[in-house]
């Protein structure tokens, strides 16, 4: 009996590298750079009396631009701030233009790597994310505050996470791979069905 338990023991160790935490995805770090940058800015500009913006983004690829639109956008009205799509939307509009004038991400994946027993469950996610542009009072041209965002930063996924954590609708939240080389792909799976076959047939063995 005592050596089943053992058995039972090393066969949870082997798959004990399965994890199926949430992770958070990479639309979700990349709001969350943004949005914790800006917002220094949106209580600094509110205090000064400023309470409507215009967010151009005419110099990004539709995509971006509509994704930073958005984001943007959401995060102005929460601080209070009306936002119009555009200068001609009220012909009275003395506010605040944001303009974005350069938005570049590049997202990696390394190779899996260990952190439990015959598993290569984990790999690091690493982020380098620049955002550039200014406020500027539409009155007099007058910028207020320029944003120079260039972050780069990491953190670990889940090996089988990847497609969890990237956003179809955006191309920029897919990152670049460094996968298992052939052979790696072949010896994992190999030794976890040996090792599995040895602990069903020592299991049979030991009850006859």
């Amino acid at each position: 009996m005592r050596i089943q338990i053992v058995l039972f023991v090393i066969f949870f160790v082997v798959l004990s590298g399965k994890n199926y935490a949430q992770e958070i995805s990479n639309i979700g770090r990349i709001d969350s750079l943004i949005t914790s940058v800006l917002q220094g800015h949106f209580d600094e500009l509110r205090s000064e009396g400023y309470d409507s913006l215009v967010i151009n983004v005419a110099k990004l690829d539709w995509e971006k631009g509509n994704y930073l639109k958005i984001l943007i956008g959401n995060q102005a009205a929460k601080n209070s701030f009306k936002v119009f799509r555009n200068y001609n939307e009220s012909s009275s509009f003395q506010g605040l233009v944001l303009t974005i004038d350069q938005f570049s991400i590049k997202i990696e994946y390394s190779r899996p790597y260990n952190k439990a027993f015959l598993g290569r469950n984990y790999i690091e996610r690493r982020f380098d994310i620049n955002l550039n542009g200014q406020f500027y009072f539409i009155r007099n041209d007058e910028v207020l505050r320029p944003i120079d965002i260039v972050s780069k930063f990491s953190d670990e996924l889940l090996y089988g996470s990847i497609e969890d954590v990237e956003d179809s609708n955006y191309s920029f939240s897919k990152g670049r791979r460094e996968d298992y080389t052939f052979w790696e792909k072949i010896y994992e799976p190999v030794l976890v069905i040996a090792s599995v076959g040895v602990v069903v047939y020592l299991f049979f063995t030991q009850r006859t």
